[in-house]
């Protein structure tokens, strides 16, 4: 019987200090989760200290399954991020990464830019594979993989042995994608799902204080228009052997409350 795998993305607790990824491990444990995912940043805090890191991870029974890496279009930066990050995860168990494409106002993106994204991904992917992990190309709002026509350019365009997508469900909608049918065209592909919702008339607010965007309008699973239950349904017929990493930039009550939330939606519904 297809068993499901879930996760939940921890950066929202904070990405400053050890005792805050100490709390949001201890948070998403009491909310059902076992694994989870947070962004190549967090790696510096514990750098120079991998069995501080495990032995915080084994104490909380919550484990990673990928970073989260974003891309600021200089191939030295985008490259030397993940080289200098990579023993980090090898150490760890982490077989899998976001990749999030360098950021823009909404623009439709060029030609040249999307073949100079692919160019730096493709470098990437093949780094990696050495170490048994899988870039996954993540669809983001106001970056340059947006739109329906730029995931597909990149999707053709990149070579499965080295590079798996990672869709967001409240990503694609935002960039006026249908996320069912983007989940069914690129199924074969799929190695990371982040999932969160969205209302239909949503207008996004985002702040960049991160040193990413962080949306305002996303929302737990259920609370908002996006079709779930027709995602669900693709990633159970394929049976998706994915992380699917729940998440949410910005919470209404607090992180552990919203873990909970979507949790209880992911029982009742996957």
């Amino acid at each position: 019987m297809y068993q499901p795998k879930f996760a939940y993305a921890v950066w929202p607790w904070g990405l400053d200090r050890k005792e805050q990824m100490i709390q949001a491990l201890k948070d998403v444990k009491e909310a059902g989760f076992t694994a989870f995912e947070s962004v190549e940043s967090a790696v510096d805090l514990f750098q120079n200290n991998v069995e501080e890191f495990k032995d915080i991870i084994s104490e909380h029974g919550v484990y990673p399954v990928s970073f989260y890496f974003w891309q600021n279009g200089d191939e030295t930066h985008d490259i030397g991020s993940v080289e200098r990050k990579i023993d980090f995860m090898v150490a760890n168990g982490v077989h899998r990464m976001s990749v999030q494409a360098p950021q823009t106002d909404g623009t439709p993106t060029s030609m040249e830019n999307l073949k100079r994204v692919l160019k730096i991904t493709e470098k990437i992917g093949k780094i990696t594979k050495q170490y048994d992990i899988t870039p996954c190309i993540h669809p983001h709002h106001n970056t340059m993989i947006m739109y329906e026509n730029e995931i597909d350019f990149i999707m053709q365009n990149t070579d499965p042995e080295y590079i798996g997508f990672g869709p967001d469900t409240a990503h694609l909608a935002a960039g006026g994608c249908n996320p069912a049918e983007i989940f069914e065209r690129y199924i074969d592909r799929v190695q990371f799902v982040h999932l969160k919702d969205l209302k239909e008339d949503a207008e996004l607010e985002s702040t960049g204080n991160t040193g990413f965007d962080v949306y305002n309008n996303f929302m737990e699973l259920g609370q908002g228009d996006i079709d779930l239950k027709a995602v669900f349904k693709i990633l159970k017929d394929h049976e998706c052997n994915a992380y699917m990493t729940v998440e949410l930039d910005r919470t209404r009550y607090t992180n552990k409350e919203s873990a909970i939330i979507s949790r209880k939606y992911l029982d009742r519904n996957f």
